[in-house]
């Protein structure tokens, strides 16, 4: 998987869902035997760069698991990653290799942040949507977070992509993570989600003759009294 993978974590790849898999294991083989706080090791850029450098030291102290009475090295520590994610990707996403997909594992729960998480069955089911498969990855363009000691699954997005033309402002894009409309049943409420998940925009219309040529409906708010 990895020898053919394109490099790209892409919610269809099971490259991608193997090499974080890996990833995620390596921070734990590696460093949770010496980190007062195993958890802080948490997969973000900073660890990258550690580890890259570490990567060039085979024989390095961090390597070797103090747990153990051998003394293991970096080629010992990375099959030993390899397989326990191989092991835990089996478990997850089944026998074969070639369907796993990173989506699966990276999936993002749209859940409101009052009523969505309140407890009450009935009430999360009401206006919670997803999981919702997605791209990307902490340390990419397509930002889509994940914190290696809790899991695989997205934990902070762009709630909002825009691009502004500002010769042309009518010719701007943006798309919304859900819709524009807070009431669960309305159409407007998750219509957004498939053209974010995808990498997609829609048109944002800037001018008001612009803004008034695509309306489809118009508010009127009125004093009583």
């Amino acid at each position: 998987l990895l020898r053919d993978w394109d490099l790209r974590q892409t919610e269809d790849s099971a490259g991608a869902a193997y090499f974080n898999a890996v990833w995620r294991h390596l921070l734990r083989h590696t460093f949770a035997d010496e980190l007062p706080r195993p958890e802080r090791a948490d997969g973000g850029s900073r660890w990258m760069l550690v580890v890259t450098r570490l990567l060039d030291e085979p024989g390095s102290g961090w390597w070797d698991d103090v747990r153990t009475d051998q003394v293991e090295d970096r080629d010992a520590v990375v099959v030993a990653s390899m397989r326990s994610a191989y092991d835990e990707l089996r478990d997850r996403l089944g026998d074969a290799p070639a369907d796993w997909r990173w989506g699966e594992l990276h999936a993002l729960p749209l859940e409101s942040p009052s009523f969505g998480q309140s407890g009450i069955a009935p009430v999360e089911w009401l206006v919670n949507r997803g999981p919702v498969d997605v791209s990307g990855g902490e340390a990419t363009v397509d930002a889509t977070g994940w914190t290696a000691r809790h899991g695989y699954e997205t934990d902070w997005v762009p709630s909002m992509r825009m691009v502004v033309d500002l010769a042309d402002p009518d010719a701007s894009r943006w798309v919304n993570l859900t819709g524009a409309s807070g009431h669960a049943f309305h159409r407007n409420y998750t219509d957004q989600t498939e053209l974010w998940q995808h990498g997609r925009t829609t048109a944002w219309r800037f001018s008001r003759s612009a803004v008034r040529a695509s309306s489809r409906d118009t508010l009127v708010l009125q004093p009583v009294g």
